[in-house]
């Protein structure tokens, strides 16, 4: 074709549609005229015939020359031929316009073979960017298209995500070339982001802190309390304990906790009659269904021990989980503490058996001898089996009574004193001193006061002999008569250089 339309140009053109013209105006010329060519002879010869008649009567002029007229079958033929050949004036536009419409049939032809073919090698490029790698990868793949795939970390777009292709889209890309695509690693999870001080802000404006900096291990926690209100701030836990909230990076694992306010329950858990089962059975009734549980005990003469008495809340009432409720359970059959004041210290003894009384007398400054001092029970109280029963009762023995100690070994003396006084809440001590005396070395001669009333704190002088040269078996100053000739009690000489005080407590 290519050919065609080189030789193909004006001046061909018109030389060809021209020959073209002669050739079919002759075949017609020819057709037309063979009929005539008899006619025009016949005539010829008539016409010759009376030319020759004419030249025998007149001869011609031999000088003067003429020029032969066209013979009248060429006149003829002439006027026969342009009377019947019609000539078409549109005919070589025709021919043009027809050689024109094959042409562009052509060039049309060849624009649309080279079009399928481009339609057939090539494939329109999709808009990838903010779309998963995943999605490009399956287009790819439908469409025979290579992906080869970078990464690099982006604030911007999240994991996985493509942020750019290297043929934009809507554009053609040729089956089997590579569309090079670059995917986001998400935030840098080794970038410092220093730790906003959340108990100052709140929940919102935690949130909105925590999705900025695409802080993607920090986990907000909602949990009830209460004490805080909803939407405050209750704590910030970071997994390494060693972490500074200054130096938190985005891989570290932490937990802000926020409060959800106080959890309200339904009233949907109906309260079983609980008296006189047994408190296990209670027990296990409160953990099933998250009851806060009080149990007290009292005693009772008609339940038995263990077993339920009353509740606070009636059966068939309806209860939430976490409200809290109390029974009663029975401790068994109880003794009463009496009033000890009301009794003496035997009857304290021998009238409760089941009570393990323990009986004290003490001095007492104000409270008269035999009467209830104190009972570290109150009265009234009921004891049960798993109470102590151990009761201790204080009775007075009034004020203290100083007596006479004078015969005794001063060894004996702070034994003495502890039992008759110090231990039955009397502060009476002595102080010793030391005198010439026929007793025996050691024996008490002389007191500053005895056989008589003395205050609550009170300190007695107690004079001991130191003669070491009295005779052995000292007589007994214990109770009896004191023998011999000397006078108990009665002062020996004061020897001053050889007195000697000592303060025994």
């Amino acid at each position: 074709m290519s050919d065609f339309l080189s030789k193909f140009n004006k001046d061909k053109y018109q030389d060809l549609v021209d020959e073209q013209e002669d050739k079919r105006g002759k075949d017609k010329a020819i057709e037309e005229t063979e009929p005539l060519e008899e006619n025009s002879q016949q005539r010829q010869e008539e016409e010759t015939s009376a030319v020759e008649i004419e030249d025998s009567v007149t001869e011609p002029d031999p000088e003067p020359t003429f020029e032969s007229e066209p013979s009248p079958s060429r006149i003829s033929y002439r006027y026969d031929t342009e009377e019947d050949v019609e000539i078409d004036q549109d005919y070589h536009r025709k021919k043009r316009l027809q050689m024109l419409f094959i042409i562009l049939g052509a060039v049309l032809a060849f624009i649309l073979i080279f079009f399928i073919y481009y339609m057939l090698v090539h494939v329109k490029v999709d808009d990838f960017v903010d779309k998963p790698v995943s999605e490009a990868r399956a287009w790819a793949k439908e469409n025979g298209i290579e992906i080869e795939l970078e990464q690099e970390y982006s604030m911007d777009y999240d994991t996985n995500q493509v942020i750019a292709q290297s043929v934009p889209a809507g554009k053609k890309i040729k089956k089997g070339k590579t569309l090079q695509l670059t995917g986001s690693l998400g935030p840098d999870p080794e970038e410092v982001i220093p730790l906003a001080d959340f108990s100052e802000m709140s929940q919102d404006e935690a949130a909105n802190w925590i999705e900025e900096h695409k802080a993607e291990n920090l986990q907000m926690v909602m949990e009830y309390s209460d004490d805080i209100e909803a939407g405050e701030f209750i704590k910030l836990t970071i997994k390494d304990s060693g972490i500074d909230e200054s130096e938190y990076q985005r891989r570290d694992s932490a937990a802000v906790y926020y409060s959800k306010g106080e959890e309200v329950y339904e009233k949907n858990i109906t309260i079983p009659d609980f008296t006189g089962n047994a408190k296990e059975d209670v027990e296990k009734w409160a953990e099933t269904n998250e009851i806060e549980m009080t149990y007290k005990e009292a005693p009772s003469d008609s339940v038995e021990a263990g077993n339920i008495i009353s509740q606070s809340e009636a059966a068939e009432e309806k209860i939430a989980k976490k409200d809290k409720m109390e029974v009663v359970v029975s401790a068994g059959i109880a003794v009463t503490v009496p009033n000890f004041g009301e009794l003496t210290p035997d009857e304290a003894v021998a009238n409760y058996p089941d009570l393990d009384v323990m009986v004290k007398q003490v001095f007492h400054a104000e409270v008269p001898y035999g009467r209830l001092i104190s009972q570290s029970i109150e009265a009234d109280t009921k004891l049960t089996d798993k109470d102590n029963k151990n009761v201790t009762v204080v009775y007075s023995q009034g004020r203290p009574y100083l007596q006479d100690f004078r015969g005794q070994l001063e060894g004996d003396l702070p034994r003495l004193f502890y039992e008759e006084y110090q231990s039955k809440g009397a502060n009476i001590k002595y102080t010793v001193k030391f005198v010439d005396s026929q007793e025996i070395k050691g024996t008490v001669v002389r007191m500053s006061k005895f056989n008589e009333f003395v205050p609550m704190n009170y300190t007695v002088e107690i004079s001991i002999s130191n003669n070491t040269f009295a005779p052995p078996n000292p007589p007994d100053f214990s109770g009896g008569d004191p023998g011999g000739d000397v006078e108990v009690g009665e002062p020996d000489p004061p020897v001053e250089d050889e007195d000697i005080e000592v303060d025994e407590k």
